[in-house]
């Protein structure tokens, strides 16, 4: 009986660790693929705009309506598709916008919410390891933004005044669960061009 019990602890762990694996995999190549697709929808357009300020036009190409924006933090080697929204969809798969922020480059506040575990999506997962200085960088179909990282702190949930804006600078603010796992808090980074 005790091996029998043994040998089903066996199997539930390892399908449990295949199927994280799995999910792992699927949210990874789901990013890449919407990172793909954007990163050429700002080539069409560069292409674009050249040919339509030739002829005295503007145009803005997005094939993929969802994507707002690529998210990529050098020091943590993450570069990873902004979706509107903060809904658990949008979280599953990418990160997600806060959608009464404001966009990237405005002045005002661009709030991004991540997840940071190993069971649905980890991309926010090392998002602690950054510190003042270091570069957030903000790719949208027609501009690139460099916010700088002036602070990191950990909050309650409750205090939602982390997505307030200061109409006088251009900020970032990046935010997920702390600590991993456990997520009774949540970590927030702040960052602005200079």
């Amino acid at each position: 009986m005790k091996k029998i019990i043994g040998k089903s602890l066996i199997v539930i762990g390892a399908g449990i660790i295949l199927l994280t694996a799995y999910t792992n995999y699927n949210v990874e190549k789901n990013n890449n693929d919407l990172v793909k697709e954007f990163e050429k929808n700002i080539q069409n357009n560069k292409n674009s705009e050249s040919k339509q300020i030739e002829k005295g036009k503007e145009k803005t190409i997005n094939n993929n309506q969802d994507v707002i924006a690529i998210l990529e933090i050098p020091k943590i080697d993450l570069k990873v598709a902004v979706k509107e929204g903060t809904d658990q969809k949008t979280l599953d798969y990418s990160v997600g916008h806060f959608d009464q922020t404001q966009m990237p480059g405005q002045y005002g506040n661009f709030a991004v919410a991540g997840h940071r575990n190993y069971t649905s999506n980890k991309f926010f997962s090392n998002l602690d390891e950054l510190q003042k200085g270091d570069n957030i960088v903000v790719h949208t179909l027609d501009e690139k933004y460099t916010y700088i990282v002036d602070s990191k702190e950990v909050v309650t949930p409750d205090k939602v005044e982390v997505l307030d804006s200061d109409e006088n600078k251009k900020m970032i603010t990046l935010i997920t669960c702390t600590p991993k796992y456990v997520g009774t808090h949540r970590l927030v980074v702040n960052g602005y061009i200079e």
